[in-house]
């Protein structure tokens, strides 16, 4: 049995207390009538919800069935990024040229001409990252979906009310709420791991309380070190946080706890980047010791540590040494920066581009982030059955409205931003909001944020750009001075079809009290979901120093056009604007690597070396060419040997699709149609 194959099946082995979701799933996915179309998984961070997706996968295609799985946190948010993704995954022709105006079409077809054969699963993990695609998903692509398509969906929510509203999706629909684990999976657990000391496995259970990833890191951290399990429970410390500390320090090994480190600052991470980082080239052997920890998945790009995991590592490290962490995170930088110079076409939807977005961060927008929450606040869609309790909710902030001091730290930097805003101004994030108006635009414009009591604590208003809305646009106070004065090509641009969007328009961004944290949290994770979109961005906020700085850091520009005073009759308001058009993803690039003081980072581009021979040597004409990147020139040396793809990948350490990329890639620059009409062109 492979390692691949073994690894698989011990995973499968560890996955305890999740029977009933396993049944649920099964049953759907045999269900001849197939009388639901999704399943809702959802719970908090660290509750197993990837784990169980991977599950699912290995039984659908153990069942004969084709799955596409897509980690929401790999590419922009837009339409055409998604269904290239899933065409990618399908291996379809004609991707890469398709029209992107067309592709939501060809994608809903290649889906549904591979179910007419087999059973389809889609799975689409992380969720709660896709909001920007929320609508287009619920209204358009998912219903155009063959019956014979099961889609998964998981995330930190439940799918919002607006799906149980639309009489085509509430019969079709299934939810399946993870909770913690009960006692007797933890001791099945446990005993996997190899523990069968009773008090040991009792302790487990009460620093874990069930939850799968806690409950993950303490076997290790008390199967393996006895003395930290008494500094434990000494201190009484049950909280994550403080279990990866103890961990980190006692149980990987002065050896491997640098990997863990450099793997937990990069989202994903493959033997190749992580050698970049770590600077030194990293062995088989120790690549497959970091990725068999429980924390570490497979995805398609390569392997990622778990997002909670990476979150507490991540802080760990700020906390113990700073530096290292700046240094572990500019290498990262450094990497993807060289990756997107070197395509030759770089895009704000590529990767690279993304990943540099997701490093740069301007110290003042990381102090919105406190991302180590198992569950954040986050923003949700607001049907038009709210409109009444959001309307109370304006008036009561606009009738309460105080002094307030905002207070922001940045960890990374170990700076503090004050901010003071008198009662009249926190009232401008909420004055003139039609929700009367916004409802009828017949989007999901409007979005509001609850409390644990279920109480209204904020409210976001994020508008499509199109030809259905540029109406509203052109007459709703905030934005009528800038679309009422695009000059031609730009009204052209915006103008797209209603099913569409040619960026967005944040009318406003409120919350209760811009003071506490974790609705600074919400506002920053609302934010980061927008600019990851890789779209125009317009906005016109209040103007006060904590919003206007808020949008420089981010790269903003002040528009040429669309000054007003219409928040008090008197203050000049400008209208910032972030475009990430094709031609302009560097330049946003350098400037906010400028910013963020880390252009001294890299020097200019150099031409790339050419390959030394040894002295008589026979020259090697696949290492020779020009026309083909480094890695494609690693895939094709072993596509000369003769290996399959699985091979390759995992020779190279990336994944079955990477490699197909690389293949489809060279077919296309040579011209070649097949694997051995290539390797004869690579040869020539």
């Amino acid at each position: 049995m492979a390692e691949d194959e073994r690894l698989d099946e011990l995973e499968s082995q560890m996955l305890v207390g999740r029977q009933r979701e396993i049944a649920a799933f099964l049953q759907h996915f045999h269900d001849s009538s197939r009388s639901k179309k999704i399943v809702n998984v959802y719970g908090t961070a660290g509750i197993g919800k990837s784990t169980l997706l991977d599950e699912y996968d290995k039984l659908a295609q153990a069942s004969g069935g084709i799955t596409v799985t897509i980690d929401s946190e790999g590419f922009v948010k837009t339409p055409e990024a998604f269904c290239r993704h899933i065409l990618d995954s399908l291996e379809w022709p004609g991707n890469d040229s398709s029209d992107p105006a067309r592709l939501p079409v060809e994608c809903i077809s290649a889906l549904n001409e591979t179910a007419s054969g087999r059973r389809v699963v889609l799975l689409i993990d992380a969720y709660e990252h896709l909001e920007a695609l929320d609508q287009w998903l619920r209204e358009f692509f998912l219903k155009k979906l063959d019956k014979h398509v099961l889609i998964v969906i998981s995330g930190r929510y439940a799918l919002s009310e607006v799906w149980y509203l639309s009489p085509a999706w509430r019969q079709l629909l299934v939810k399946l709420p993870l909770a913690d684990l009960d006692y007797e999976s933890v001791v099945r657990f446990a005993e996997y791991t190899h523990i069968f000391d009773q008090p040991t496995i009792q302790r487990i259970w009460r620093h874990s309380g069930g939850h799968p990833l806690t409950m993950s890191l303490l076997t290790l951290l008390l199967g393996q070190s006895p003395t930290g399990e008494a500094q434990l429970y000494a201190d009484d410390h049950d909280t994550l946080s403080f279990i990866v500390s103890r961990w980190l320090r006692e149980v990987p090994g002065e050896h491997m706890r640098p990997f863990i480190e450099a793997a937990s600052v990069l989202r994903q991470f493959n033997q190749e980047n992580l050698s970049f980082i770590m600077d030194r080239e990293i062995t088989a052997s120790e690549f497959y010791q970091l990725i068999r920890f429980s924390f570490i998945r497979k995805v398609d790009r390569g392997w990622t540590v778990h997002s909670l995991m990476r979150e507490a590592v991540n802080r760990e490290l700020l906390a113990r040494t700073p530096k290292r962490y700046e240094s572990i995170r500019s290498r990262a930088l450094a990497y993807y920066y060289q990756q997107l110079t070197e395509s030759g076409r770089p895009s704000p939807t590529a990767r690279e581009a993304i990943e540099l977005m997701y490093y740069i961060g301007d110290a003042l927008i990381r102090a919105f982030m406190n991302w180590f929450e198992l569950s954040p606040r986050h923003f949700e869609t607001a049907g038009a059955n709210y409109r009444e309790a959001l309307e109370l909710y304006a008036q009561d902030r606009y009738a309460n409205a105080k002094d307030t001091r905002i207070e922001l730290y940045d960890p990374y930097t170990d700076g503090s931003f004050h901010f003071h805003l008198t009662a009249e101004q926190t009232r401008f994030t909420i004055k003139d909001i039609d929700f009367g108006a916004l409802f009828t635009l017949g989007y999901d414009v409007v979005r509001f944020m609850k409390d644990a009591g279920g109480a209204i604590i904020g409210v976001a208003v994020i508008i499509p750009i199109n030809a259905n809305t540029l109406p509203y646009l052109k007459k709703a106070p905030r934005s009528a001075a800038y679309f009422n004065h695009l000059p031609p090509d730009m009204a052209k641009r915006l103008n797209v079809p209603g099913h569409t969007r040619a960026g967005w328009f944040i009318e406003t961004i409120d919350t209760a009290d811009f003071a506490d944290a974790s609705q600074q949290t919400a506002i920053g994770h609302l934010l980061h979901s927008l600019i990851f979109t890789g779209e125009l961005i317009v906005e016109s906020p209040s103007p006060h120093p904590y919003f206007v700085e808020t949008h420089k850091s981010l790269g903003f520009e002040t528009a040429p056009y669309g000054t007003h005073r219409n928040y008090d009759g008197i203050t000049e308001t400008a209208t910032f604007v972030l475009d990430l058009h094709n031609e302009q993803v560097l330049s946003y690039i350098h400037k906010m690597l400028q910013v963020t003081g880390q252009a001294g980072l890299f020097p200019p581009p150099q031409p790339p070396a050419e390959v030394a021979l040894p002295e008589n040597a026979s020259r090697d004409r696949i290492l020779e060419r020009t026309d083909i990147t480094a890695r494609e020139k690693e895939v094709a040396k072993l596509l000369e040997l003769g290996r399959t793809n699985a091979e390759i990948a995992s020779t190279l350490y990336l994944s079955e699709v990477t490699v197909k990329k690389h293949i489809k890639s060279m077919l296309g620059k040579l011209n070649a149609t097949n694997r051995t009409q290539l390797l004869k062109r690579l040869l020539e």
